[in-house]
């Protein structure tokens, strides 16, 4: 079996349930503020806001709008949709929900027990495109920080997965070689496209069954306690 020497995880929806986590601190949000004058249900608010939320993390991967844009678009897109814009109201529900989402503490299956497998063999570093003021505090949270030798964010560089350019960033500062590296995450079109552009090893967690990918990545697992039987 090959032996590798640091490994690169995701944090959201990898290890850390960030979807579970955004929609519990969006129901808090929109009943705090009052959205039910806006929205039949928070239901209906979270259908339009899902799929133009995924649009534009897509364009922020490839460096087509900036953080600030993202933010301010996704979540003034349900009030536009509805009729009821209002800018100040919008930034208070980015506000709110954004502070709230990392007091949660929420895990993915297994991701405490694979980082307690995992902790005492290997070099673990999180590689995420999640934000600088978020990612920490989820970590921290969660309980799972300790795991890591350090949070290597695109914030830092300004350059999202699936970039060669951020996975190089990674190496540098993990002080490793692709050789000796793998690459375990969620997204197939971040993680796993981006490891794989640059020659690195990659384990896809395909939790959400993924049918249809671009290539065979070198292993796929369906939960994370499958990784014991690769690493």
């Amino acid at each position: 079996m090959k032996r590798y020497r640091n490994i690169f995880i995701d944090l959201d929806d990898t290890l850390y349930d960030f979807s579970a986590a955004s929609r519990e601190s969006f129901k808090e949000t929109y009943d705090n503020l009052g959205y039910s004058r806006f929205f039949e249900s928070f239901r209906q608010y979270m259908d339009i806001y899902t799929p133009y939320n995924l649009e534009l993390w897509t364009k922020y991967g490839k460096g087509e709008i900036t953080k600030a844009q993202l933010n301010k678009e996704r979540f003034g897109h349900p009030l536009k949709v509805v009729g009821a814009y209002d800018e100040a109201l919008a930034a208070q529900f980015e506000k709110e929900s954004l502070q709230l989402i990392p007091t949660k503490n929420k895990l993915i299956p297994y991701a405490k027990e694979i980082l307690e497998y995992l902790y005492p063999k290997y070099n673990l570093y999180i590689l995420s495109n999640g934000f600088q003021e978020l990612q920490e505090k989820k970590m921290k949270t969660s309980g799972i920080r300790d795991y890591f030798k350090a949070l290597i964010l695109s914030d830092h560089i300004g350059i999202n997965k699936p970039r060669r350019e951020l996975f190089e960033h990674a190496l540098s500062i993990a002080e490793s070689e692709i050789e000796e590296s793998i690459m375990i995450g969620d997204m197939f079109e971040t993680d796993i496209a981006g490891a794989h552009n640059i020659g690195m090893d990659q384990i896809f967690v395909n939790l959400k069954g993924v049918k249809e990918k671009a290539f065979t990545p070198t292993y796929e697992v369906s939960h994370l306690k499958e990784i014991e039987n690769i690493l």
